[in-house]
């Protein structure tokens, strides 16, 4: 099944209708689209506080967002957040490009994120990370960051020594007058409150403070949040489809610019690993002979272990045509993911799917979701041409893209009989907005988590009010506690003195795991690793149960890993600090997956059916994985370690994730136990944040009925 996608045409500003300090900055020969013109309009409106802009993907939604700082006579700062530390990298290179050509100083922008963070840290002995921060903070005027730190600060996670617990926060409103979130459709529930609840205390204390929400598909949770923070009375959405600032199809000519090539888009019912199986890498190297040199092409997929065995597959076949491939996925080092970018072919994984810039002309990807598919297929023709290594631009003559999906979703896509929709096809031509249409139809709808807020979510804004209800602070922050209750009690659809009395029960019974959970921001990672890759001259943190599964290892003390570290040149610091479970070298990567196992204590699998299906504190747990001959010495360290988990009896991963229609990317382990006297147990566990969404998901309805009784087998 192929179809052909229309290219994309974005309509631009009448050039009488740009304000004079725009004009007297604006790049000879730039022009400014619609939809950026509506967005600084809305930025500088004062009565207009959030804008959401959902301009489609390569149409300049962030130089919209830097309007204001590019043209102010006397600007105050930018702080732009993005989902991905690879987003952060790339926007900042584009950053010193964008700022000298508006008359602003490149090293007005810099990047912060937690690496970041260690390395400027470890350069001047005598500040703390906190000082750091500020340092930064203050010495910036476009500060790329990611919401992690932000959410961080808001915290009061940095505190400087001799100073009160919100005197980082209270410099926020003071730096910077505007917050940019970019991409923030890929935020699940806990990061949407989080968010909003930070940004709640900084309008509180700053009402002249914008927020700008760049977002190609919004999603009607965000919005439904933002109504019930009461941000939606001062609300402007830019809308570039429903203002027909979009063409598809032929060139309309003067007023209007390319964003989006058109492209082949050929549909399979495979995964990349049978897609080249059946043809596949034929067809990469047949469209390398074609268009070489001016071809470029990435495959991305869903599992870090499938890009890396493609890696290992590919090398050699591409190699013997003088082509290269790199990988560039969460467990790559830094150097070899920027070296991806110039690689004939990538390989990637989610690590690539939001907003990496790439200049390719060829795509092939795995979508398991409606929004992993429009992602992904956004990834391509964003470009005409690319340089290579040695600065000489290739023109692409072609475009073309290979979508694998489930051999449901290609039934549905493909047959009348099997359609929820109109079915494509063969051989037409189709918008990207009739095909966005299709695509989300056919997929199922993803999990929704609406209790998380009231059951969890909670307790990020009651961290607020805690801290600003000390004594140091109580009379400072006491008009501020009185704005701020209502709004975070609308948010949260409940009662801040509710939340704030179950988290000293919490605390009571020993549980508080439960609450740091709920208030870090995409979960504590309580199985990150240090893995040295000796191979690639650099170090990442991964996750304990992957690296089993899937990696020969050698386990190091932490003193053995930190001296390697500082061998290769970079900082022990992130490792020394300990928020890492365990350190390994890396060996190399298995040929197939293990399994692992969780093993559970007697006493959890003797607990009654009201602590199944509901978030817990595990006394500590033991694993299972074959391979691996230091396993007993992990199990040591994990049985004395408190976590937060949950557990299901009686079902296995794989029904569970059906049954409640969870992404792949909820990570689900079987466990077993042994009661004594009443038999072996058996089930699925979730750990961190991912038990707490689960909570909030089984609370109203477990799935069939928890016995008091644990369910032997």
């Amino acid at each position: 099944m192929q179809i052909t996608t229309l290219p994309v045409y974005s309509k631009l500003a009448d050039p009488a209708a740009v304000p004079p300090e725009i004009l007297a900055k604006l790049p000879a020969g730039w022009q400014l689209s619609e939809h950026q013109l509506a967005t600084y309009r809305a930025l500088r409106d004062p009565h207009v506080d959030v804008v959401i802009n959902t301009a489609m993907t390569g149409d300049g939604k962030s130089l919209a967002g830097l309007l204001p700082l590019l043209t102010a006579p006397h600007p105050t700062g930018t702080l732009a957040l993005f989902p991905t530390n690879e987003l952060i990298t790339d926007q900042l290179g584009s950053a010193g490009r964008t700022l000298p050509l508006w008359g602003r100083p490149a090293d007005w922008a810099g990047a912060l994120f937690g690496a970041r963070l260690d390395e400027l840290t470890a350069a001047v002995d005598e500040l703390s990370r906190a000082e750091t921060l500020l340092r930064e903070l203050n010495t910036r005027r476009l500060v790329l960051s990611n919401p992690d730190i932000l959410h961080a600060i808001l915290q009061f996670r940095y505190q400087q020594r001799g100073r009160t617990p919100t005197h980082v926060v209270g410099q926020l409103p003071l730096l910077f007058d505007q917050l940019t979130f970019d991409e923030f459709h890929i935020f699940e529930t806990p990061q949407v409150v989080a968010v909003l609840t930070g940004l709640l205390f900084l309008t509180v204390q700053q009402p002249a403070l914008k927020t700008l929400f760049l977002s190609a598909t919004p999603s009607p949770e965000v919005v439904s949040l933002l109504n019930r923070a009461g941000l939606s009375d001062q609300l402007r959405l830019i809308d570039p489809q429903q203002e027909c600032w979009y063409h598809h199809g032929d060139d309309p000519g003067i007023g209007w610019r390319p964003i989006l090539q058109g492209s082949t888009l050929t549909f399979a019912p495979h995964s990349a690993e049978e897609w080249l199986d059946t043809g596949g890498e034929q067809t990469l190297l047949d469209w390398f002979h074609t268009y070489r040199p001016g071809a470029r092409a990435a495959l991305i997929v869903n599992s870090v272990a499938t890009a890396l065995r493609l890696v290992e597959r590919l090398r050699p076949a591409l190699a013997r045509q003088g082509l290269s491939v790199e990988p560039n996925t969460g467990i790559t080092g830094r150097r070899v993911r920027t070296e991806s970018f110039h690689a004939d072919l990538l390989v990637g994984t989610s690590t690539v799917d939001v907003g990496v810039d790439f200049r390719i002309n060829m795509l092939i990807f795995e979508a398991d979701s409606a929004g992993t598919f429009l992602q992904r297929l956004g990834r391509l023709g964003r470009h005409i041409s690319f340089r290579d290594r040695d600065g000489r631009e290739h023109q692409f003559e072609a475009f073309s893209a290979h979508a694998l999906v489930p051999p449901f979703i290609y039934e549905r896509l493909t047959r009348p009989e099997a359609a929820l929709a109109a079915p494509l096809r063969d051989g037409e031509n189709y918008t990207r907005e009739q095909l966005g249409q299709l695509i989300r139809s056919v997929f199922p709808q993803p999990a929704r988590f609406d209790q998380y807020t009231r059951r969890w979510g909670r307790f990020v804004p009651a961290r607020v009010i805690q801290t600003l209800s000390e004594k140091e602070l109580r009379l400072t922050f006491a008009s501020v506690r009185d704005q701020l209750l209502p709004r975070y009690g609308a948010l949260i659809q409940g009662r801040l003195s509710d939340a704030l009395r179950d988290w000293r029960e919490y605390q009571r019974r020993g549980e508080s795991l439960l609450v740091q959970e709920a208030q870090s921001f995409r979960g504590s990672s309580p199985f990150a690793c240090g893995l040295l890759k000796e191979d690639e001259g650099d170090v990442v943190s991964y996750d304990l149960f992957w690296l089993l599964a899937n990696a020969h290892l050698e386990l190091l003390s932490r003193e053995a890993f930190c001296a390697g570290v500082r061998r290769l040149g970079k900082s022990d610091l992130p490792y020394r600090r300990g928020d890492h479970r365990f350190f390994f070298r890396w060996r190399g990567l298995r040929q197939h997956q293990e399994q692992v196992h969780v093993i559970l204590l007697a006493e959890v699998a003797r607990w009654g059916g009201e602590r199944q299906q509901s978030a817990q504190v595990l006394p500590g747990i033991k694993i299972d994985c074959a391979g691996h001959e230091f396993i007993e010495r992990l199990n040591r360290t994990l049985l004395a370690e408190p976590c937060v988990a949950l557990i299901i009896p009686g079902y296995e991963p794989r029904q569970v994730r059906r049954m409640l229609y969870l992404s792949p990317g909820l990570q689900l382990l079987p466990y077993r136990a042994d009661s004594g006297e009443g038999g072996e147990q058996e089930g699925t566990i979730a750990f961190g944040r991912d038990a707490l969404l689960l909570d909030s998901r089984l609370a109203a309805r477990p799935l069939g009925n928890a016995p008091d009784d644990p369910m032997i087998y």
